[in-house]
């Protein structure tokens, strides 16, 4: 059988700080991210107390004296109004320090929407803290409910959804390459449209209902709500400095670096562009049109824009902490680094490492978190039919096809029906993935199920074919858990190549190198210590007596590559691990009767032709 070649080695000598999930950014970005959170926070309570608006104004006032209590006390303030200075102060830093506004269109977005809520906000802020503060206004919801209607109940809507879609935009651009997004994205979704729907209609409701009853009432007075208004026009006068002098010093940079000297950016398709000192390289590409990938917009917390550095890498600074931690990640050598972060100031050929254009052919969708690879905890089964090579001697090719097609589509069924996904079919062999999306220890015990699915699938297939065939059939069965690259592999430009999900790394070496071991230790199935230990079968004798029954006799097995011999437990008898498995109270598809097999087109055409 045909073994996974593509191996991307162990963990190599990063050892736990290499494996550390990429993506945390720089210390700003983090500030910036942990600020937004907190603005989150409060915009969500806010937004569902609103929502009780469509049950009655006393339920909106109750939710708002709860509120109340969190965010009007000292601790609550500082929290809350430090988020946002720091929120917006880095926000507009980074905007001044931009280089071009070549940009994905998810990133413009956001800044846009970021700087209407600016503008809007001013407004609520002074009419509600302002009045509070100077005033010693009781700002309830009748009063709020009051100001705003009806003169400014549009400008206040618009206000709610702009501040939501900047919020949802802001956490779907970060949540979409985590593991667990994918699943729970539909219901985040459906959050996403209710909550700024009962928002509008709570408020907008009972607005309406203070109006129809005569119930509308202000709690300042007509020279209070003047100083308010005056406050207000200065807010927004100060708001238009602040952006113009980050335009100021966008337009300063901009002449300054008309004036720098600048150097060459040369990439081995053969173009070369000139370059300004202080632009990131990534900058540097899109400002002259050069397509470069980046997928979380130039934060450090992907590895999709890195490049090689042909020449010139000794005139670059060292990479920070940031950039570090992806590089160790990947294991990348000190030629790659992050066009985000570099910012060159001489002359460079680079290589960049993902092709944009190949990426724009791939199917999947750019929220697909394995289309730029991940690593994560996984089971790797590899299956393979033993002596199919004798078996097939002297046999009709439709004789070879036929018990080659009832073999291979019972084990897909068996593996499919404990959770299982296949990646690929090598002949007579199978591998497949456990845990992809269900987590380490639920693929441990799925693989393990399907271990006794396999069995059962075996004992089935034999039976049916007995009359045709000289022995019964065979499997060798290898199982390992560990850390594996999940990505989508396919061929660039090549219409009809989809691109498959695989794994890459030592863990499906391993698995393979159990499947072989399996007909050396004379076993069904080969399983590491590891894949025992994630399912919660002990695999450590206690006083000399095994907790529960063992599946079979351990042994240590040296694998290529690997120091140290790993410890495995070859499987003859299944009965075994299914006492395991039920003991540690895992289902278990069974060993004949409770496997599931999906019904193959070769089952209807009648016995084996002789």
């Amino acid at each position: 059988m045909a073994r996974n070649a593509a191996a991307d080695g162990g963990t190599g000598a990063g050892g736990k700080d290499a494996r550390r999930k990429p993506g945390a950014g720089t210390i700003a970005q983090r500030l910036r991210l942990a600020a937004g959170l907190v603005l989150f926070t409060f915009v969500l309570t806010h937004f569902l107390n609103h929502a009780l608006g469509n049950v009655s104004l006393a339920a909106m006032q109750a939710g708002q004296d709860l509120r109340f209590v969190v965010w009007s006390s000292w601790p609550g303030q500082i929290l809350l109004y430090g988020a946002l200075g720091v929120h917006v102060s880095l926000a507009l830093v980074k905007l001044a320090r931009r280089r071009t506004w070549r940009m994905p269109v998810w990133e413009g977005l956001q800044i846009a929407l970021g700087l209407a809520i600016t503008c809007i906000l001013i407004k609520h802020i002074v009419a509600t803290r302002g009045a509070m503060t100077a005033f010693h206004t009781f700002v309830d919801y009748r009063h709020e409910l009051s100001a705003l209607w009806l003169g400014y109940a549009f400008w206040q809507s618009v206000l709610l959804l702009i501040v939501w879609a900047h919020v949802v935009l802001g956490l779907h651009y970060w949540l979409r390459l985590k593991r667990w997004y994918s699943h729970a994205r539909p219901w985040l979704a459906t959050g996403a449209v209710l909550v700024p729907a009962l928002a509008l209609t709570g408020w907008l409701n009972a607005a309406r209902l203070l109006d129809e009853t005569g119930g509308l009432k202000v709690n300042v007075t007509a020279d209070e709500a003047a100083a308010l208004g005056r406050w207000i026009h200065l807010g927004r006068w100060g708001l238009v400095a602040v952006l113009a002098g980050v335009a100021a010093a966008i337009l300063a940079r901009r002449i300054s670096d008309r004036f720098a000297g600048g150097f060459s950016v040369s990439y081995v398709d053969g173009r070369r562009v000139v370059g300004r000192p202080g632009a990131t390289l990534l900058e540097i590409s899109r400002v002259h049109g050069v397509p470069h990938l980046s997928i979380c917009g130039g934060r450090a917390r992907c590895s999709t824009c890195r490049v090689e550095i042909l020449a010139g890498a000794s005139g670059l600074e060292p990479p920070a902490n940031a950039e570090r931690t992806v590089l160790a990640r990947l294991g990348a050598g000190p030629e790659v680094r992050l066009a985000c972060q570099i910012r060159p100031a001489g002359d460079l050929v680079v290589r960049p490492l993902l092709d944009p254009a190949r990426a724009g052919r791939q199917r999947p969708s750019a929220d697909d978190r394995y289309r730029w690879g991940v690593e994560q905890p996984v089971t790797v089964m590899f299956v393979d039919l033993r002596g199919f090579t004798a078996l097939s001697e002297g046999r009709l090719p439709y004789d070879v096809v036929f018990i080659l097609n009832r073999y291979l589509d019972s084990a897909a069924a068996a593996i499919r029906a404990a959770g299982g996904m296949i990646d690929k079919v090598m002949g007579d062999g199978i591998m497949a993935l456990f845990g992809v999306e269900t987590g380490r220890e639920e693929g441990a015990r799925q693989a393990l199920a399907a271990v006794l699915g396999l069995a059962g699938a075996l004992e089935r297939v034999n039976a049916d074919l007995t009359a045709q065939l000289e022995a019964p059939l065979r499997l060798g069965v290898g199982v390992h858990t560990g850390p594996a690259i999940l990505g989508r592999i396919g061929l660039a430009g090549d219409i009809g190549a989809a691109a498959q999900l695989t794994a890459l790394g030592d863990t499906v070496n391993v698995a393979s190198r159990l499947e072989g071991a399996s007909k050396e230790l004379d076993g069904f199935a080969v399983i590491s210590a590891q894949t025992l230990l994630a399912a919660g079968i002990p695999d450590l004798a206690r006083d000399g007596a095994w907790a529960v029954p063992v599946p079979a006799s351990p042994h240590a097995l040296a694998v290529r590559g690997r120091a140290q011999a790993l410890q495995v437990w070859a499987v003859r008898d299944p009965a075994v691990l299914a006492a395991a498995l039920d003991a540690t109270h895992v289902p278990s598809p069974g060993i004949a009767e409770n496997s599931v097999e999906a019904p193959s087109p070769a089952d209807a055409s009648g016995p084996l032709p002789r």
